[in-house]
């Protein structure tokens, strides 16, 4: 097969597929856009309310935040299932990479909400995993460089160089001899290319996708796929296209498709242009997937064909076997065997429309009462009464009674009528979607009439619409999508990277990882059911108290129900609080502490020696108290025999001193009576004798 005729057939197929330009498809999407937009219907009447309602906004709009958080409270939005338990720490750093890669390499955040509500609104949305080399230009200069100088940068710089212009100019220099020498020097400008690798990923335009009317739902089985836009031709000569046949390629404006010109909520956002440079001139480029027999072996195979202004690059990269489609798709409702589901536009459409209806008629008639019509015959003044005026003047001909010549047209007031009306259609729109603002938790006058029992449930009711929507993208988009960052890492980064994964840094190197099937998406719980999960790892923990005391609880359990308490609370690194048993720091931890624990068997126990000293004090103080108590009662005895000594001296000394007293009444009585009388003993008489 020539590639004339695979453009042919090409052409054939992208012209009957899904998603061709004037189809049903296009048609109902870009019609879905005016709703959203709250665009006129086209059947409004001047002079009369052309309010719009704007249930699809309102549904999209309130969905997205549930959804979005759905997915990414949990902090990894995917993880992928160990084979084996030697295979858990591999799983682990691949899932945390992949999520790395999806949400801080790429930005995943716009990524999940431009793909989601692509889906919500025309049914479904589209992203695109490739590998892509960007390249980081620079202009450097370089002076006054001798050959060999030259040389070596060169060959440093390799393929990365290219010599934008050189100068080669002679000096005379002076050499150590002192002898002068001419030499030759070069000033060089460089224009520096490195080019760096990454996973990129790509939210599509579903106006931008061709699909056979063939896919039953898998694109991954699709038998073609295309996707439709515009490039300039410095692009295209980027991409490593002739120059020569870039240039010769017919342009390109810029916009025009009905669904794209629907898209834009400006209008001149999506008018036609042409640039002013023919290097920035568009050129209409298609990336074609199909399953074709091009090498004649009679069977079909999955190429890759570019065609850009209807022809097909020469060269293999432009027409080349591949292995897989790098588009996943997902839809809020899936129809079994179809590819294309439903939207939240077929959900509220009709009422939309409804209730725009009963918004015009309630307005019509509040113009009516407040803008009266009149009843009038040939008196009165028609200007006056065709004009309404605050405080204004009403003019009759005549002097007769006026109340004969006009008359206020009486009108009933709608309102009563019209509200229980609209709040009957919103009770369906919630039923149909699931989205029910008044059970987000922010409607103070349900809070306050609705039991807690009560309100949960009808809060759960309503977002298992919503969950479903979740499940539904997680199973048939987002895990697609994670496969295949997984796969083109494996195929493509043939570098090792240093990342921050859970706090750690740590070296990641896809060639060694292995193809992974099993893989779970890690939906996330939305607002209304944290505080829930919480509870319930709260009564988990008690437990986990009781049954510890049998043994029955591991440190990696205790750790898991942690994780859960930490991650029901909004915080995604539970390693910040706690050690995980599972890691080395914990390992080491455990080391260090068993160390320190032989250390101080081996080493004498400071407490111990203490104690031995306190004892020993304890022995001292009472050993001195009992010598200090014998003290006291020698001291005791010796006051005691002391005081006896006193008491016989005393008592000497009374006899002693009774005696004398006797010797000498006896010596004065002997005096007085004119006697010398000595008695033997030394006193007075012997004195005066």
């Amino acid at each position: 097969m020539d590639r004339e005729e695979l453009l042919g057939r090409l052409n054939s197929l992208s012209d009957g597929s899904i998603g061709s330009e004037d189809s049903e498809l296009t048609t109902q999407r870009a019609s879905a856009f005016d709703r959203y937009y709250g665009r006129p219907m086209g059947d409004e009447i001047e002079g009369r309310s052309a309010v719009i309602s704007r249930d699809l906004a309102e549904v999209v709009d309130w969905a997205i935040p549930e959804l979005m958080d759905v997915f990414l409270a949990s902090g990894n939005i995917a993880e992928f299932i160990p084979r084996t338990q030697e295979d858990e720490a591999a799983a682990e750093q691949e899932s945390d990479y992949i999520n790395h890669v999806i949400m801080t390499q790429n930005n995943g955040w716009e990524i999940l909400h431009d793909w989601f509500k692509d889906a919500l609104l025309l049914k479904n949305g589209y992203v695109k995993t490739y590998w892509k080399e960007n390249d980081k230009i620079t202009i450097e200069k370089y002076e006054g460089l001798t050959s060999d100088e030259v040389s070596i940068l060169l060959m440093k710089l390799g393929d990365m160089a290219e010599v934008i212009s050189q100068a080669e100019y002679t000096e005379t220099i002076v050499v150590s001899e002192g002898m002068p020498v001419e030499a030759t020097f070069y000033d060089i400008e460089l224009r520096i290319r490195d080019t760096k690798g990454r996973v990129a990923i790509e939210c599509v335009p579903p106006e931008e996708i061709r699909i056979s009317k063939a896919c039953r739902g898998n694109l991954n089985e699709a038998d073609y796929i295309e996707h439709k836009t515009k490039l300039s031709r410095t692009m295209l000569i980027e991409m490593g296209m002739d120059a020569d046949f870039v240039n010769n390629l017919a342009g390109s404006s810029y916009g025009s498709g009905e669904e794209e010109n629907a898209r834009d909520p400006i209008d001149s956002e999506s008018e036609q242009y042409d640039a002013i440079d023919q290097s920035m001139q568009y050129v209409e480029y298609r990336e074609c997937y199909a399953r074709v027999d091009y090498d004649d072996d009679d069977k079909a195979e999955l190429r890759r064909i570019i065609i850009v202004g209807e022809q097909i690059p020469e060269g293999d990269e432009w027409n080349q076997e591949v292995d897989h489609i790098p588009f996943s798709y997902l839809t809020p409702k899936k129809i079994p065997h179809r590819h294309i589901g439903e939207s939240m536009d077929d959900d509220v459409a009709d009422l939309q429309e409804i209730k725009t209806v009963l918004l015009r008629q309630f307005l019509d008639n509040l113009y009516g009462l407040v803008n009266q019509e009149y009843l009038v015959n040939e008196r009165v003044n028609l200007d006056d009464f065709l004009v309404s005026r605050p405080l204004g003047v009403k003019r009759i001909e005549g002097l007769e009674d006026v109340g004969g010549s006009a008359r206020v047209i009486e009108k009933p007031a709608v309102l009563q009528h019209v509200l229980p009306a609209i709040d009957y259609w919103d009770s369906i729109r919630g039923q149909r979607t699931g989205v029910k603002p008044q059970m987000t938790g922010l409607d103070p006058d349900a809070l306050q009439n609705t039991t807690k029992a009560a309100y949960m449930q009808n809060l759960k009711q309503a977002n298992s619409k919503l969950q479903f929507i979740a499940r539904m993208f997680a199973e048939i988009g987002v895990k697609d999508l994670v496969s295949k960052v997984h796969m083109v890492l494996r195929k493509h980064q043939d570098v090792q990277e240093i990342v921050n994964l859970r706090g750690e840094y740590v070296t990641v190197d896809p060639r060694e990882w292995q193809e992974r099937d099993d893989l779970s998406v890690k939906v996330g719980l939305g607002t209304g059911n944290k505080e829930e999960q919480k509870q319930n790892a709260m009564v988990i923990a008690s437990l986990q108290e009781k049954l510890a005391e049998a043994g029955l609880v591991s440190p990696q359990n205790a750790y898991n129900t942690f994780t859960d308490i930490v991650e029901s609370m909004g915080y995604l690194n539970p390693s910040r609080w706690v050690l995980d048993p599972d890691s080395q720091e914990y390992a080491q931890f455990q080391q260090e502490t068993a160390q320190r624990a032989e250390q101080a068997k081996q080493q004498p126990n400071p407490l111990a020696e203490a104690e031995g000293v306190k004892a020993q004090a304890a022995m001292e103080i009472e050993k001195l108290k009992s010598q200090l108590k014998i003290q006291e009662m020698q001291a005791k005895a010796s006051q005691d025999n002391n005081d006896m000594q006193v008491k016989v001296m005393i008592e000497s000394m009374k006899e002693e001193n009774k005696k004398n007293i006797a010797i000498m009444q006896a010596e004065v009585k002997a005096l007085i009576e004119g006697y010398n009388a000595d008695i033997g003993k030394e006193g007075i008489g012997t004195e005066l004798g």
